[in-house]
């Protein structure tokens, strides 16, 4: 089913919008009639309204040039935007959102949709009380324990700040998150999950906690449809082809990640994943009257005299298709404003929501926390999908912030489940993920890659831009256990979260620490200076994983299209190393010197085979066996290390309020998600919550003390 097929696919009606305007329109019609006009023509209904002074933009009175004016403008139309969107329209308020991609959703199209709410909310309940879902579609049981769902906003509270738990690289996971905050999400988890449910969010069983949400109880759920002949999302239904499940190597303009089957969580028809999430908050943010503006990124926050952002400068940022040159457009378009020009001004008159996302694409930006991830080459999760280098989780929200005042918080909780990682898919720079062709972004791909799993780099060598190894390639792709519910050893605490005592300090006893502490450095090691690293960035160049024609038969790896390309520069084939080594250092842009050892490498592991004995990095056939690398052709695979979540950034209270350095809100400020920082916590419960009471806030105001409700 192409993009513009809506024949199995209903799309959403928008309905007028309160109170839009428009700097100009058609002459001699009236401002209802130009709504209509507006909307035949691709335009919304926003109209001029003169703002206080700014420096940017002024006319020759000094006053300020508004292009569009909205009660409520939001930054990103992702995991905190679209619900603060939707919760500010509930609320009355006129709803502006800005997306410097093409469609909406995000890195949450790229999720598996799992989200870690509680304190009792509507799902926990349902399951507790054994109930189905008011539509009946889910037919399976209870996946946890009855008193696993037993819970409360003050048990969810002190499970996420708790000062004993630790995870196996002894760091203190829930110690550093801000009290103010997490108390300000704990007691609006509830009302989110009802927030999501009537806004056509389907919640499988309740099965387990995401990372960040605690180890006393059960929290996560996942978002699904069911199979059907016709996308519907009133109905609950998706087709195979929207959900990417009709052919094991599409994807869909839908769903950039196939969806995955949700047999054993809800019924056997059903199917979960982000493409599912997003498209039902976008499908009723679009529905409600919610406008959008994509292709248009958010460069300045704008203030008045007395220091409130009372608006945005935002750019022009279309993408294009790199092989056909045709501009990319969103799934649907109800409610979208076509806006070309180079640089407009958008008047918030409540305020803005910074939604933007995380810092995890910007390697200026996240090499404070890490130094040695300044390394370009390597990308942040949803890459392609996100918009590249300088677009992708790119910090943009959380600088602009800094701009006007705000203060950071969290910063080093980056360190903590260590969101930088080594990815076990190979051939492909955004490793995190798969994506199929189908989905419009699949070109700046250009392949799926292979995912060949830990066990899977038995069949190779990993070597960095010089071509020598430099760690035990059978703990390369190694994490460190995260604590959360169901508790015991496998999760990295002493008991299990029916014995489990919240801030008892046995949880962090040097005994138990040293029993369960396992932190594998592979991907340090992977990133760090080198022969080839030259002053003053120090740059550790890509890795790569090289094995001959003997390992892809043994590992079954599928050395074809969709799964690798030869135009992507992440995957060589050649007769000889030699002839491999000099591929490399013409086919990748980042590959700044030659592999000089690449050759010498692979004939000292060779004898280490023969030996059956690594002394260098110590794998041996214990581990997994060994193989000669000798039999060509040979092949050499990116491995990637990818910043997954991000940590740090806007510090918030309870109300999602942008705080300055004295910790006094920023009036007119509000953000979220990745966006923010002083929170250990996964994104999508983290960030849905928090573009909650961002869009209640934003339009109620905070008061302190009070919850959003």
């Amino acid at each position: 089913m192409s993009q513009d097929d809506t024949t199995r696919r209903k799309a959403p009606v928008a309905r007028s919008a309160p109170d839009l305007k428009v700097e100009d329109g058609p002459k001699g019609i009236s401002r209802r009639g130009l709504f209509a006009a507006g909307a035949a023509a691709g335009v919304s209904s926003m109209a001029l309204a003169a703002g206080r002074k700014a420096e940017a933009a002024s006319h020759d009175d000094g006053a300020m040039t508004w292009h569009y004016e909205a009660d409520v403008v939001v930054l990103g139309a992702g995991c905190t935007g679209l619900p603060a969107a939707i919760r500010a329209n509930d609320l009355g308020a006129s709803v502006l959102v800005i997306d410097q991609n093409f469609d909406a959703g995000g890195r949450m199209l790229h999720s598996g949709s799992w989200v870690s709410l509680g304190g009792g909310d509507p799902v926990q309940e349902r399951d507790r009380a054994g109930e189905s879902d008011a539509e009946g579609f889910i037919t399976v049981g209870a996946q946890v324990p009855e008193g696993a769902l037993e819970d409360s906003v003050d048990l969810l509270f002190r499970d996420v700040t708790d000062w004993s738990i630790v995870d196996q690289q002894g760091y203190g996971y829930y110690r550093f998150n801000n009290p103010d905050q997490h108390r300000g999400w704990a007691e609006n988890c509830p009302a989110t999950r009802q927030f999501m449910m009537d806004n056509y969010i389907r919640f499988t069983r309740i099965n387990g906690t995401h990372f960040g949400g605690g180890v006393s109880r059960a929290r996560a759920a996942y978002c699904f449809l069911n199979l059907g002949p016709v996308t519907d999302i009133k109905a609950g239904t998706i087709t195979a082809e929207d959900a990417g499940v009709a052919d094991p190597e599409r994807s869909s303009p839908m769903c950039p990640v196939q969806q995955s089957i949700g047999a054993s969580e809800a019924n056997p028809m059903s199917v979960r994943g982000g493409g599912i999430m997003s498209r039902c908050l976008e499908y009723s943010a679009r529905e409600k009257g919610v406008r959008f503006m994509f292709n248009r990124k958010m460069t300045e926050l704008i203030q008045d005299d007395n220091g409130a952002v009372i608006g945005v400068k935002a750019v022009y940022t279309p993408r294009f298709d790199p092989e056909t040159g045709a501009q990319l457009h969103s799934l649907w378009s109800a409610g979208n404003i076509e806006e070309t020009r180079e640089t407009i001004y958008i008047r918030a008159r409540r305020g803005v929501v910074v939604g933007t996302g995380g810092h995890a694409g910007n390697p200026h930006f996240r090499s404070q926390f890490y130094p040695r991830m300044n390394e370009p080459w390597f990308p942040t999760s949803g890459w392609a999908l996100l918009g590249e280098d300088g677009r992708a989780a790119d910090a943009s929200g959380i600088i602009a912030g800094i701009k006007v005042g705000a203060s950071l918080d969290g910063l080093h909780q980056n360190l903590g489940r260590r969101t930088y990682h080594i990815a076990t898919r190979l051939g492909v720079r955004d490793a995190y993920t798969s994506m199929y062709p189908g989905h419009p972004t699949f070109p700046f791909r250009k392949a799926a890659g292979f995912s060949i799993g830990q066990a899977g780099f038995e069949h190779l060598v990993a070597v960095n831009q010089m071509g020598q190894r430099f760690f035990n390639e059978m703990r390369l792709g190694d994490e460190p256990l995260d604590p959360r519910y169901p508790g015991g050893i496998t999760t990295g605490t002493p008991d299990s979260w029916d014995e489990h005592n919240v801030a008892d300090w046995r949880n962090c006893r040097s005994a138990w620490i040293r029993e369960m502490y396992d932190y594998s450095a592979g991907v340090d090691a992977a990133i760090q200076i080198n022969e080839g690293s030259t002053a003053p960035d120090y740059y550790s160049g890509p890795i790569w994983a090289i094995f001959d024609e003997a390992a892809v038969e043994r590992g079954q790896f599928p050395l074809r299209p969709p799964f690798v390309s030869t135009e992507n520069g992440c995957f060589f084939k050649a007769d000889t190393l030699e002839e491999l080594a000099e591929m490399i250092y013409d086919g990748n842009p980042y590959q700044r010197v030659r592999p000089y050892h690449l050759v010498d490498t692979i004939a000292t592991w060779n004898g280490y085979v023969d030996d059956g004995v690594d002394p260098d990095f110590e794998r041996g056939q214990a581990d997994a066996p060994m193989h000669r690398i000798d039999r060509p052709p040979y092949y050499a695979a990116a491995i990637m290390v990818v910043w997954h979540d991000s940590y740090g950034g806007l510090r918030l209270n309870r109300h999602c309020q942008v705080l300055d350095m004295e910790g006094r809100p920023i009036p007119g400020l509000y953000a979220g998600g990745e966006a923010s920082g002083g929170g250990q916590m996964h994104g999508l419960g983290r960030a849905t919550v928090h573009g909650y009471i961002a869009g209640t806030q934003v339009v109620k105001g905070g008061i302190i003390g009070e919850t959003a409700r």
